[in-house]
């Protein structure tokens, strides 16, 4: 773009060069006359680089009109983006903060009827217990009523034996002791 602006730009500066020496001279005699030619100069001159560099310049601007806009643009989509996303992640947590409570409330439930029957299973395990207690203290002495008897009998028929066998015959002992033992 810029060579081909090169030549024209040269042309015009040569172009207003030359007016201007000529003017120099001519201007000499005449202040007007040299003002004028100066202005006319200076017209030509920036008339040229307008003419010059009005495209280049122009479709600068409008492509960097066009890029702002673009980035503008983008940044309003991304805006509206994160926007939407916000609200999304804002839904998402109050579901999830939903969801917890649900879970919550769940778990205290079920905290509360395991609780009841672990309470009451625990109740029956000890009730059983109890009643396993008092049936085995029972067999104990019951147990211990026999032994005591047993061992009450034992010793009062080895008494009486001692006894009897101190006061009767050899005859009596024996038939006195077949009948014992025949007891048994």
């Amino acid at each position: 773009m810029l060579r081909r602006a090169a030549f024209p730009v040269a042309l015009i500066l040569l172009g207003a060069a030359e007016p201007a020496a000529a003017s120099e001279g001519a201007a000499a005699g005449n202040p007007v006359l040299g003002w004028s030619l100066r202005l006319l100069n200076m017209i030509l001159f920036f008339g040229g680089l307008i003419y010059l560099l009005a495209r280049p310049v122009r479709g600068f601007f409008e492509k960097h009109t066009e890029d702002l806009r673009e980035q503008m643009e983008g940044s309003l989509r991304k805006e509206e983006e994160g926007k939407r996303l916000d609200r999304e992640a804002g839904d998402l947590l109050a579901g999830m903060d939903a969801e917890m409570d649900a879970l919550r409330r769940k778990f205290g439930e079920e905290r509360g009827r395991l609780r009841g029957e672990w309470t009451a299973a625990s109740e029956e395990a000890a009730r059983r217990l109890r009643e396993d207690h008092r049936r085995a203290l029972t067999i104990l002495e019951e147990n211990a009523r026999k032994a005591l008897y047993t061992y009450a009998l034992q010793t009062a028929r080895r008494e009486s034996l001692a006894y009897l066998g101190a006061n009767l015959t050899a005859a009596d002992r024996a038939r006195f002791i077949a009948g014992f033992a025949g007891e048994r």
